[in-house]
């Protein structure tokens, strides 16, 4: 516990005193994501499930399998992804509206009447 002290202080080994927040920061931790809700699935969680094909998917829960097995899409459920990004719901900022450029107004000659004559009754009013 000596030794320990003495590290986190810092001062007479030449270490930072941040230097086990930054061990915790840069810890990578491998998730997968969920082929129906698209949610983060981290260690020790979800639910894998294996095809006649052989083919492997890894659900976030019991709930997301079952109705992937009902071929109910993600898309008509409220609280999945795919619902939120069919609905354009969150990240707003990512995505701005385009700005729509107003109508310039400007004379244009008339039949039997040129910019010129138009342009003085103009000024005559």
């Amino acid at each position: 516990t000596a030794s320990v002290a003495i590290l986190a202080q810092g001062d007479s080994v030449g270490v930072p005193s941040s230097w086990y927040f930054h061990l915790l920061i840069t810890m990578v931790i491998k998730t997968d994501l969920c082929p129906y809700t698209e949610y983060r699935i981290y260690p020790g969680h979800g639910q894998k499930s294996v095809a006649k094909d052989g083919k492997v998917s890894f659900f976030i829960s019991k709930k997301a399998d079952s109705l992937f097995h009902q071929r109910i899409k993600p898309v008509k459920l409220r609280w999945t992804q795919a619902w939120r990004r069919m609905n354009k719901k969150g990240k707003g900022d990512e995505t701005k509206s385009t700005r729509k450029r107003r109508a310039q107004k400007f004379q244009k000659a008339i039949v039997g009447m040129s910019l010129d004559d138009i342009k003085k009754k103009k000024k005559k009013k």
